[in-house]
């Protein structure tokens, strides 16, 4: 599909459209009725939604909506049950021992009147309350166990969601949103509620989680405009209308169907549960030999079964030692005392913005040996800030003013920031700006402001001029936008595109010149160019470039960019600089005392990450570590690569497959592994490593539910 359409509006029905008739056109995907009520805009005015699908739900009309349409919280598990924990804990084999080695006392101790003279059946008694008491005590901890882990667990399905009430594109919890809302979505989010797509930029879901089917579904806004809950966006962005929320979408009616599986034991877990058994068993085995070898000698000595001495040091007190030998030799408490510690761990990761998905990540985390580790937000700051470059035919060790740019470069500049990207900022009321979005992208945004241009105001003039979105990708590394231009007939449409700086200079035959004019690109003019992504490389800076293309009228934009993305002119190449967390240094050293290699893969330029890599102290040429860039990695020859293994630090200009490749190779050399990631293609690596851990700030929901544990800050 060529265009991104924005659903047209058609003349609505009389007849109003009840929430009831709202989810079942929902569930039955009833196009037809759809298009009756006059598509998207029909549809609001016949539901009495009060939206609007350009500046999205009025924030007065959130409540009223939630009322009457329902709120956007999913069907979980029922609350814990303290008897269901009394019967669960009072079948666990260990306590039957008790229970039956009680019973046998107590009948023991009041049949035989000797023992029945001394109270025999005390000791009877005493177990038998001893195993009640263990058996409350695990059902009550079990019992505060399952809050605690719901209320994490209702911590782990937030998830912040992109929406524009009110005119404005802010942020909300998913638990917020409410039918009416006008949802932004993005490569990697997560469909947390039904909708319609009513702004298609080359959108394409991964419904495999509902349907079953792998191959991923192109949305429109005309013939198939259902999104679904519980999918995943593979590319491209959009904007849908929610028209089913919790319990009357698609996923709150799965999730109705099934019951929610309980928590596996860790491995840990599992190995204690067994050790316990096991010592269970070897104490009533040692019982009953014992019980037996006394009874053989006893019978040895008196020749026989003696009725007169059977209370005398007989059967009956050989008995009570097997009792007591089989009570001591039981520990009830040691699987449960695990679990409680494991519990206690969560919530303490949890107070230092780590959330812990797989419990079981606890325990492997404590021995991991080796962490590659994300650059950017995770060992940086993740606050871009565009500090120097290239513009229009000039360096700037500054930022230049807007009366230093030719008014083409200036206008060319504005519109790549502020139509080929999906961030955005919040002004906060203290004063701070708050980054919504991909950093890079926002880091364009602050430039476009500093330079005169306000980005939103060129959004709300050209959303309709926006032909077709190609967004980031980690093969191509850079995004591209296509746009009408009216002002040029015989070109009509304009190709925006930004990127890795030596990656988008290849695709250049012109620049624009200090005068504005644009003039073709030489061989020295390219390598000086390079030079100069070089040198702000060097100093840690990334290196963006900025170029844009007039495509012939006879173009049709189609789903591969290549075609596109050539004969580029360009503009600016601007360097952004993410300062290093201050706490990275003293944290890499920590971990390298405690034998632990920490390695940098980043999509980065090498150069910048390896200015990057020495400022966090885990990479020094002196030691004989290596730097390397994807390309080259991959197509090492495996001894080669396997001496170098051990040697290397950093891995720059890296797919996400080469991540997946180092982790496999790790784990074959016996190491246990820890990934960071944040991107949608990260989930590979992720789930491959011996622990995943997502950033919870810059993280899509891909990466998030791909990890075992999410780090809340981004903090390394």
């Amino acid at each position: 599909m060529g265009a991104p359409d924005l659903l047209v509006t058609v003349e609505a029905k009389d007849a109003a459209i009840s929430p009831d008739e709202l989810v079942r056109i929902n569930k039955d995907k009833d196009l037809q009725a759809l298009r009756s009520a006059g598509g998207a805009q029909g549809l609001i005015h016949a539901a009495n939604l009060g939206t609007d699908l350009h500046h999205g739900l009025p924030v007065e009309r959130v409540e009223a909506n939630r009322a009457r349409f329902g709120a956007n919280v999913f069907p979980g598990r029922p609350p814990p049950s303290f008897l269901a924990g009394f019967l669960d804990a009072i079948q666990d084999p260990m306590i039957v021992i008790l229970l039956i080695v009680a019973i046998i006392t107590i009948i023991v101790g009041a049949a035989v009147p000797e023992q029945r003279a001394h109270n025999g059946w005390s000791e009877g008694i005493a177990v038998l309350v001893t195993a009640l008491v263990v058996v409350f005590i695990a059902a009550g901890q079990d019992y505060n166990k399952e809050l605690q882990f719901q209320k994490l667990n209702k911590l782990k399905d937030l998830i912040d969601i992109k929406v524009i009430r009110g005119g404005k594109q802010c942020v909300v919890p998913n638990t917020e949103l409410v039918v009416g809302d006008i949802v932004l979505l993005d490569t990697g989010d997560k469909i947390v509620a039904d909708g319609l797509c009513v702004l298609n930029q080359g959108l394409v879901v991964d419904e495999a989680s509902l349907t079953g089917e792998s191959d991923p579904i192109k949305k429109n806004t005309e013939d198939d405009p259902w999104c679904r809950s519980g999918t995943t966006v593979n590319e491209g962005a959009g904007r849908i209308l929610l028209v089913a929320v919790g319990p009357e979408s698609e996923w709150g009616r799965t999730m109705a169907l099934v019951s929610e599986a309980g928590d596996d034991m860790t491995p840990l877990q599992e190995q204690l549960k067994d050790l316990a058994t096991k010592i269970s068993k070897f104490g009533v085995t040692v019982a009953v030999v014992c019980f037996l070898a006394l009874f053989i000698k006893w019978l040895v000595v008196n020749k026989g079964w003696n009725n007169d001495k059977v209370n005398d040091n007989g059967p009956l007190q050989f008995l009570l030692y097997a009792i007591t030998i089989t009570v001591v030799s039981i520990p009830e408490g040691l699987p449960l005392a695990v679990t409680l510690t494991l519990a206690y761990s969560m919530k303490k990761m949890m107070k230092d913005n780590n959330f812990v998905r797989v419990l079981s990540a606890c325990e492997t985390m404590g021995g991991a040996t080796a962490i590659c580790s994300d650059k950017t937000g995770t060992l940086t700051e993740n606050r871009m800030t565009v500090v120097e470059g290239w513009f229009a035919g000039r360096s700037y060790g500054a930022l230049p003013a807007p009366s230093d740019l030719p008014d083409s470069a200036l206008t060319l500049l504005a519109h790549n920031c502020a139509l080929n990207s999906k961030a955005f900022l919040v002004d906060q009321p203290n004063g701070t700006l708050e980054f919504i979005g991909n950093r890079t992208e926002c880091a364009l945004l602050v430039l476009a402001r500093k330079l005169g241009h306000d980005y939103t105001a060129l959004r709300d003039t050209h959303t309709d001029d926006v032909v077709r979105v190609y967004g980031f990708s980690s093969a191509r590394k850079m995004a591209s936008v296509v746009t009408k231009d009216s002002a040029a007939p015989a070109a009509p449409l304009r190709l925006h595109t930004k990127g890795a700086a030596e990656w988008v200079l290849a695709k250049c035959s012109a620049v624009v010149s200090a005068g504005g004019a644009q003039v073709p690109m030489t061989e020295p003019a390219r390598q000086q160019l390079y030079d100069i992504v070089t040198q702000m490389a060097s100093r840690g800076l990334r290196c963006i470039c900025l170029a844009y293309r007039d495509l012939p009228g006879d173009v049709v934009p189609g789903d591969d960019p290549e075609p596109l993305v050539e004969s580029l002119v360009c503009y600016a190449i601007v360097g952004i600089k993410d300062p290093v967390r201050q706490e990275v240094p003293d944290a890499v050293a920590t971990c390298q005392r405690a034998g632990i290699t920490v390695r940098m893969v980043t999509g980065d330029n090498i150069h910048t990450a390896r200015h990057i890599a020495r400022e966090c102290g885990l990479f020094d040429e002196a030691q004989g570590h290596v730097a390397l860039e994807g390309p080259v990695f991959r197509t090492m020859p495996a001894a080669e690569l396997m001496d170098m293994l051990p040697r290397l630090r950093v891995l720059a200009r890296s797919s996400p497959e080469d991540k997946l490749t180092l982790v496999r190779l790790l784990k074959g050399q016996g190491e246990v592994v820890a990934v960071t990631g944040d991107g949608t293609n990260d989930a590979p690596a992720l789930k491959e490593s011996d622990v995943g851990l997502a950033m919870g700030i810059a993280g899509t929901e891909v990466a998030k539910e791909a990890a075992d544990i999410i780090i809340l800050d981004d903090n390394f």
